[in-house]
């Protein structure tokens, strides 16, 4: 048995992605964004221009989901994959994913750095793959956790042999560009990001799936890249993040002298309301949903003051809503998800119902009754949060484990009350199918409050 590791870094980074027009010219240059039948053809592995019939990414979640749909503490080693693997031959033309260059190792790799003192994993790999590459992300589904030897840093870990102790953990995540406009209205969110000097990157570039493979210079690197190809194959490129809170600690009930719908949070929960910000920021929600007691709306406005965007309040959610029509709740929030997947397959830039070639060759029906987004919206894809309370997420959590890929993915939505820490949150990444929306990934948050 080998040494158990006396000092452990953490790391954190991601895989940036982006897909292309047929010409080559990056998706976002166009006014309205490949639509979900060239995103399918993507995840099945063929061209953009020729869509399949059907989703076939549920097949694949729920063969996936358990493996990749947690992202944990724990570690999570990554099996080897023969060349002739479906993961290994992937061509996905139309996606590209974004490498950097490191002089000091003279290595191509995936964007990745340390953890900072009173930093969570996820701000990092942010803080990190817009340091090194220069493009402002959103994290995506989890891709799972790599770590080697301190000592083999630049080198190929599996061909080094070496005692060491000392090991470095690295988290990797899916990381979706956002648009400039985005980044600056989050900036106090998530805090100033600065740019690397050219010593410790000297060359970023986007490249294919192939290519990638061709020039990734680490085998557990090739490996992170074969668990993006599994997303891919999941529809991971059509997901949608509907991030749930729990209102922070509030004033005790028999304490409080005022009306339930007035009770306010704690000093201690304002700071974990505060530190939620950061988290928060790290998926770029641009939709708050909160129920309108006062605990509630104290705990979202953090995120809603620093990104200057509005809280729509939710009657539905309350606790005395809930405790007298239980499923109304339930309805409110299956109609916001529907919402959030209906706005991802909307190809129509104007809101009148049309039917718009989007220059993928396909010319689909536009789904009834959505709310209608402009084609950035729809192209960035970005999440919604909905804050609630204890109870609404006991029984929102019942329904939502029946969404869920895989029942060892539903198990991660809690049976048991308390159901998730106050001011906590978790991020549930989902997709469109022929059976309705499914979740194919679940991260768990919580701030950092020192």
């Amino acid at each position: 048995m080998g040494a158990r590791p006396s000092h452990i870094v953490e790391a954190a980074g991601g895989i940036p992605y982006r897909w292309t027009r047929p010409d080559g010219v990056p998706a976002e240059a166009y006014p309205v964004p490949l639509g979900m039948d060239a995103m399918r053809a993507l995840a099945s592995g063929g061209d953009a221009d020729t869509a399949p019939e059907g989703n076939g990414a549920t097949g694949q979640a729920e063969r996936h989901g358990d493996r990749h749909g947690h992202h944990g503490r724990h570690h999570r080693k990554h099996g080897k994959r023969r060349h002739g693997s479906p993961a290994a031959q992937a061509t996905f033309p139309g996606l590209e994913v974004c490498m950097v260059h490191r002089p000091k190792y003279d290595d191509w790799s995936w964007p990745k750095g340390k953890i900072e003192a009173n930093e969570s994993d996820r701000h990092a790999a942010v803080r990190e793959i817009e340091e090194e590459t220069g493009v402002p992300v959103a994290l995506g589904p989890a891709l799972g956790e790599v770590s080697y030897p301190l000592n083999a840093e630049g080198v190929d870990a599996r061909r080094t042999r070496t005692r060491a102790v000392s090991v470095k953990h690295v988290t990797y995540w899916m990381a979706r560009p956002i648009p400039d406009e985005d980044r600056r209205r989050r900036t106090s969110a998530i805090g100033p990001i600065m740019r690397a000097g050219t010593d410790e990157v000297d060359e970023v570039r986007w490249m294919s799936i192939p290519e990638a493979r061709k020039r990734l210079s680490h085998a557990h690197d090739r490996d992170t890249l074969d668990l993006f190809v599994d997303r891919v194959r999941q529809g991971a490129l059509g997901s949608r993040a509907v991030i749930i809170v729990r209102h922070s600690k509030a004033e005790v009930r028999k304490h409080f002298k005022g009306g339930d719908p007035e009770r306010p949070i704690t000093p201690k929960g304002a700071s974990a309301s505060f530190a939620l910000t950061r988290e928060l920021a790290c998926y770029n929600p641009f939709r708050l949903f909160s129920s309108p007691w006062l605990r509630c709306m104290e705990t979202i406005e953090p995120y809603a003051w620093h990104t200057r965007l509005a809280v729509t309040p939710v009657p539905e959610l309350t606790e005395a809503r809930f405790a007298a029509d239980p499923d109304g709740a339930w309805n409110r929030v299956k109609a916001g998800i529907e919402a959030l997947i209906a706005d991802g397959e909307r190809r129509d830039d104007d809101g009148d119902g049309s039917s718009h070639d989007n220059g993928d060759g396909h010319d689909g029906p536009q789904t009834p009754g959505a709310v209608a987004l402009s084609p950035r919206e729809i192209r960035d894809g970005r999440a919604s949060v909905v804050c609630m309370h204890r109870p609404v997420i006991g029984g929102i959590f019942e329904h939502l484990r029946t969404m869920c890929v895989s029942k060892a993915l539903a198990r991660r939505l809690i049976a048991k009350s308390p159901y998730m820490p106050t001011g906590s949150a978790v991020a549930l990444f989902v997709i469109g199918t022929p059976e309705g929306p499914r979740i194919i990934d679940i991260q768990r948050m919580a701030p950092l409050v020192y």
